[in-house]
């Protein structure tokens, strides 16, 4: 394993710095969540004016490692909410993991706070889960999400066999009862031309009636509008945007939002119209989606994002596990542990007892407050 002789440090995110840590995620495979862009995207939407951080090990004057924080009152945190997909470390390799963890929990004794973490199979945040607790951190570490994906690398046809009977007779019946109503078609958009009217189409299907009550459609949130649209700009110049829909007679159907990198197509948005739905176009749009990873041989994996959602496991081959990490050091770490746990579970405790009625409109509430 290669040895890093490095300089560590906490700095202001510059153009430079931007340029190689962008480089540092093309060549290390990491997720394009992780890149500038996506970051940049999210600190305008969500923390306007606020200065983004980053953690770095550099050697030769070349970062090795990357950690993107927000620096809040002797809190680091990462620059997530709920609109973040993954949030992991940008590594060359398992030293330069290794060592950036050092650093972190190392360095001036401060509150830690990563969430969307994502672990299991050597994953570079294990590094920081794995130092969380040294010099006698009060540590509190929790799975938030599990992800399901799809490997895509094998043969189409396999997959689909693999499904169950009922499984593909109901495919069937979607395609043909679809087919008979209208002619059908699925294109994909790289958003190099006519990228803000096909926002506007795919955000009014994401806008379903169910996501308008509750608060959490893009178009209900400025924040959440403005994110979105400047990603899909980088996303689109860059040459891993893939806006996708489902036609009947021309007319969009169903919408899908997603970013191609690194040999994954990852989903991050479906939407689909009401009026359809006896035709289920969200299934058959995911269904598209598959034909396309297996179809497209620069893609091996179909990286849903989100909730362990039923729709998306019977097309699962595996999950990937996220968790929330947080640190708490100095002598009142473990009772600042504590106070956490004990909140979390009388504000679950709370919630359970009232109405259906009312939680939703505490589901809406909170998805309008951006951080």
């Amino acid at each position: 394993m290669p040895v890093h002789t490095a300089a560590s440090r906490l700095r202001p995110v510059d153009v430079m710095l931007e340029r190689q840590w962008d480089e540092l995620v093309v060549r290390s495979g990491a997720p394009p969540f992780m890149r500038p862009g996506w970051l940049r995207a999210w600190m305008d939407a969500f923390a306007p004016g606020e200065p983004l951080h980053a953690l770095t090990v550099e050697s030769g004057g070349e970062p090795t490692a990357v950690l993107p924080l927000r620096q809040q009152r002797g809190t680091l945190r990462s620059p997530t909410n709920g609109e973040s997909m993954i949030f992991s470390p940008v590594v060359a390799d398992a030293a330069a993991a290794a060592e950036l963890a050092d650093r972190l929990f190392d360095g001036p004794r401060r509150t830690i706070d990563l969430t969307s973490l994502p672990v299991g199979g050597g994953a570079p945040a294990e590094a920081l889960v794995a130092a969380a607790a040294r010099n006698g951190n009060a540590v509190l570490h929790r799975t938030t999400n599990v992800c399901p994906f799809l490997d895509v690398s094998g043969d189409r046809d396999a997959f689909v066999q693999g499904l169950s009977a009922k499984r593909r007779q109901s495919l069937r019946r979607l395609h043909n009862r679809l087919g008979a109503a209208g002619e059908v078609t699925v294109t994909v958009h790289d958003g190099r031309e006519h990228l803000d009217a096909l926002l506007r189409e795919g955000y009014r299907l994401e806008a379903r009636e169910w996501k308008r009550a509750a608060g959490s459609a893009i178009i209900s949130r400025p924040a959440a509008a403005k994110f979105y649209t400047a990603v899909a700009r980088w996303a689109a110049e860059n040459r891993i945007l893939r806006l996708v829909f489902l036609r009947l007679d021309g007319r969009p159907i169903a919408f899908s939002y997603n970013l191609q990198q690194g040999g994954v197509l990852y989903g991050l948005k479906l939407g689909m119209d009401d009026e359809f739905m006896k035709f289920s176009p969200g299934v058959l749009l995911t269904q598209h989606l598959i034909d396309h990873a297996f179809a497209d041989p620069d893609v091996r994996l179909f990286d849903y994002l989100g909730q362990n959602e039923s729709y998306k496991t019977e097309y699962a081959s595996g999950t990937r596990e996220q968790v929330r990490l947080q640190v708490f050091p100095g002598p009142t770490g473990k009772l600042r542990r504590a106070a956490v746990v004990k909140t979390g579970e009388l504000r679950a405790s709370l919630v359970n007892r009232l109405p259906a009625s009312t939680r939703k409109r505490l589901v809406a509430v909170r998805n309008r407050i951006t951080l």
